[in-house]
């Protein structure tokens, strides 16, 4: 586990009726400069219940993935991705400018 003061999280809401959560976790090396792993999750609420949509992450042993619960079939796949900042960063606004459409296809599965 992480100590403390190298791992960060927080979350925000996507949308005014606070029903669409985008939560971003992650963890420095131990010298601060570089990420060692994180996960950017996509939650959203039907009739009162929590549901993940989408997960993206990746630890200190696995590569960068993406989870999609989505589809009948929940998929992961492995992304030829670095873990940098620039990914996580990238992940985030891709949340935040698509969550409507990820949440349409979970609501279609």
């Amino acid at each position: 586990m992480a100590d403390e003061g190298r791992q960060q999280s927080w979350s925000e809401y996507l949308d005014r009726e606070r029903e669409n959560k985008l939560f971003v976790r992650f963890v420095f090396s131990s010298d601060f400069r570089e990420v060692e792993e994180f996960a950017v999750v996509y939650l959203t609420a039907v009739d009162g219940k929590s549901y993940e949509v989408m997960r993206y992450d990746c630890t200190k042993y696995e590569a960068v993935n993406v989870h999609q619960f989505f589809h009948k079939q929940a998929e992961k796949k492995y992304l030829k991705r670095e873990k940098t900042f620039e990914t996580l960063e990238e992940f985030i606004a891709d949340v935040r400018k698509n969550w409507r459409i990820y949440r349409v296809k979970f609501l279609e599965k």
